[in-house]
């Protein structure tokens, strides 16, 4: 499939990591139900005009890993998690996330109610295949499909990648 030339798309880059570093140059110290959050920080108009480029979702997506890598060396102890939660296909609901302990992070993976259900997938090595993702430190990917009842339509993917 051929794509359109994004324009500005450098710009819109570098504009996109230099927010999430401004947005949280310090590690997070307020946290609400036993996690922090900072969605990301670029408008959907653009994410909608890439859906379809695996190049420019991959450099977003590493841009985020970068930015969960900065926030592990700064985390002030070892059992909190940090994560990059991906929402494919368009990445418009994608957000770091840092939880307290790896209760937490559990307790967040349970969906399954009247109006939400989050079902595994079980396609990890693909997807780190798929997006190229590497690291120098051990990164746990938990895969699911969402599934939000009050809306049409079908379910989306969301990806945790946890540090």
């Amino acid at each position: 499939m051929r794509h359109r030339k994004v324009r500005g798309l450098k710009r819109k880059l570098s504009r996109l990591q230099r927010n999430i570093q401004e947005n949280h140059e310090d590690f997070p110290k307020e946290f609400h139900n036993g996690y922090w959050y900072a969605k990301i920080p670029v408008g959907q108009t653009f994410l909608l005009e890439i859906q379809h480029n695996t190049q420019i979702k991959q450099a977003i997506i590493h841009i985020l890993l970068d930015e969960a890598k900065r926030l592990v060396e700064l985390r002030v102890e070892e059992r909190m998690r940090v994560v990059v939660l991906l929402d494919f296909p368009t990445l418009w609901n994608s957000e770091l996330l840092v939880f307290e302990d790896e209760e937490g992070l559990q307790t967040f993976m349970r969906r399954d109610s009247s109006h939400q259900k989050w079902i595994p997938i079980s396609h990890e090595k693909t997807f780190l295949n798929k997006w190229d993702i590497r690291s120098d430190r051990d990164i746990r990917v938990y895969g699911f499909e969402e599934w939000i009842f009050d809306e049409e339509g079908e379910g989306r993917e969301v990806w945790m990648l946890v540090q």
